[in-house]
């Protein structure tokens, strides 16, 4: 990944967009240049496209992250979105020098911040709209929705509480419903989405893409075989965002297991090698590529988890569900009982916990600077609880899949392995399987 010094710099830039800053003393996503949220922004630039009206973007990434340095895209962009790829755990697998695609990823990576909540649903949409969760208005799995009264999964688009599916998704129904900002298919952008058959149609992929054309892919071949074949189209869309989920599922059921990461990481090298080893010399130097993440990981203790329904203490003060996820918890008091649920979540929750008034969460830029959503202090709610490291926060739901208390990976937080993730970049030619130097054994 280069020398010595280089490696340094790279963690040292990392440890300092995970420091404390402010009255809050939290780390604080690097919405200025450095985040998710303006990757898009830097894209749609480069593209020649330009919005008028409607919600503005976050500015583009910062001089030294933008590879198109403030010129047009000579060919088709892929973003490669790896649900829970960590800047921390992706370094290990680069220092370890289990592969050369290993060293050649770290070459081209440089941290950068998620967005906060550090969850899937927050940070895609945030790349998808070209904005921070604050201005786009999801902020977080389980929020509320003033429109409709109700706590809602906005992974499934149905009440908290039941166990079905998309039944907030009627004839009526629209992503400007849930999201204050459309994508930037939506916007003008020409482009294609990459990810999982099942999403087809559903309301939170609605969200993410609605404007672009889905493509679907049932398996890793599937889905390079697909990328191969948008990118060898006469007119291949602008703009491919490709979504990868594997990882992220198997650090929440397994934790955070670092052989089982770097068999993730270089499975993933091997599926953009194959597509950069068929494209043609003009595809191959024409195209764009960045690798990024919505969120790291972090380990819980299934023993550790803390269900609030049943703390009469703070359950009784309570006007409404939890919401927000796992790490970070977003609390609503009855009429006139704040002060009250505030001291019960102190009294109550692990130590080292910080509970924060929202408003103060919102000054202090955690959701991205103004402007923003017109509901979004209502969908927070008053109180935000961050709980430490093996710690979460549960509320009885039947949908047993992604809020058992058995996960041993989890995320939201602002701890730095939630909130750090690798920006990689590079066009397509240079993802090529590279050749081992010489005198050195050929890896597979």
């Amino acid at each position: 990944m280069g020398s010595a010094g280089e490696w340094e710099s790279k963690s040292a830039e990392a440890r300092s967009l995970a420091a404390p800053v402010g009255p809050l003393g939290l780390p604080r996503p690097a919405y200025d240049g450095r985040s998710v949220a303006n990757l898009l922004p830097t894209i749609v630039r480069a593209l020649g496209r330009e919005f008028s009206g409607g919600p503005p973007l976050a500015p583009p990434l910062t001089a030294e992250l933008d590879p198109f340095r403030g010129r047009r895209a000579e060919g088709p962009v892929v973003v490669v979105q790896v649900d829970g790829f960590g800047w921390h755990p992706f370094l290990e697998w680069a220092h370890s020098g289990s592969s050369l695609h290993a060293a050649d990823w770290a070459g081209r990576a440089r941290p950068i911040t998620t967005v906060f909540p550090t969850t899937t649903v927050s940070a895609l949409t945030s790349i998808s709209s070209g904005v921070p969760p604050g201005r786009h208005g999801l902020v977080g799995p389980l929020q509320y929705l003033p429109r409709l009264g109700i706590v809602a999964d906005v992974l499934r688009m149905s009440r908290s509480d039941r166990p079905g599916a998309e039944e907030l998704v009627g004839p009526g129904w629209s992503p400007s419903d849930v999201s204050g900002v459309p994508s930037v298919f939506r916007r003008g952008v020409h482009g294609a989405v990459l990810t999982r058959r099942q999403f087809d149609g559903t309301g939170f992929n609605r969200v993410l893409y609605d404007g672009a054309e889905f493509v679907g892919y049932s398996s890793a071949s599937d889905m390079a075989h697909l990328l191969d074949e948008l990118l060898r189209r006469p007119n291949p869309p602008s703009l491919i965002l490709a979504y990868w989920d594997e990882l992220d599922t198997v650090n929440h059921l397994r934790g955070l297991n670092r052989g089982l990461f770097e068999f993730e990481a270089q499975r993933l090298a091997h599926l953009v090698a194959h597509v950069a080893g068929r494209a043609d010399s003009a595809t191959g130097r024409n195209t764009q590529v960045f690798v990024t993440a919505d969120h790291g990981q972090v380990a819980v203790d299934p023993a550790r988890q803390i269900r609030v329904d049943l703390i009469p203490e703070i359950s009784d003060e309570m006007a409404r569900p939890l919401a927000g996820d796992r790490r970070a918890g977003y609390f609503t008091a009855r009429w006139g009982r704040l002060e009250a649920l505030h001291a019960a979540l102190d009294r109550k929750l692990p130590s080292g916990s910080r509970v924060i008034a929202m408003s103060e969460a919102v000054s202090a830029g955690l959701y991205g600077p103004p402007p923003h959503h017109p509901e979004l202090v209502e969908r927070l709610g008053d109180l935000l609880a961050l709980v430490p490291v093996p710690s979460g926060l549960l509320t009885p739901r039947l949908r047993v899949e992604s809020r058992s208390p058995e996960f041993l990976g989890a995320h939201s937080g602002l701890e730095p392995e939630e909130l750090v993730v690798p920006l990689i970049s590079g066009r397509l030619a240079e993802f090529r399987r590279p050749e081992p130097s010489a005198g050195a054994p050929a890896q597979l």
